[in-house]
């Protein structure tokens, strides 16, 4: 699992996914632009977003193409989310 804070201008917003493809699709819907009909780039492009938030550490933050500024808040290994 992880938690991330996302800032755009003065807005914060706390997201959390419990798997890589939950992230995946968030990258998809909020932080990648579909330009005309290259939609193969478009889900590479937010796969690649999503891996390098993945595999980010806690406390290190990623800017966005879109101007979006993403902290990782938090992560919990499966076996510490099930043990909780």
């Amino acid at each position: 699992m992880i938690r991330i804070n996302i800032k755009t201008g003065n807005l914060i917003k706390v997201k959390c996914f419990a798997n890589k493809n939950d992230l995946i699709d968030y990258c998809l819907s909020e932080f990648c632009w579909l330009v005309s009909n290259d939609y193969s780039s478009f889900i590479d492009d937010a796969e690649k977003l999503a891996n390098k938030i993945w595999n980010t550490d806690v406390g290190q933050i990623i800017k966005s193409d879109l101007g979006h500024n993403i902290c990782i808040a938090g992560k919990v290994t499966p076996v510490n989310y099930l043990n909780k």
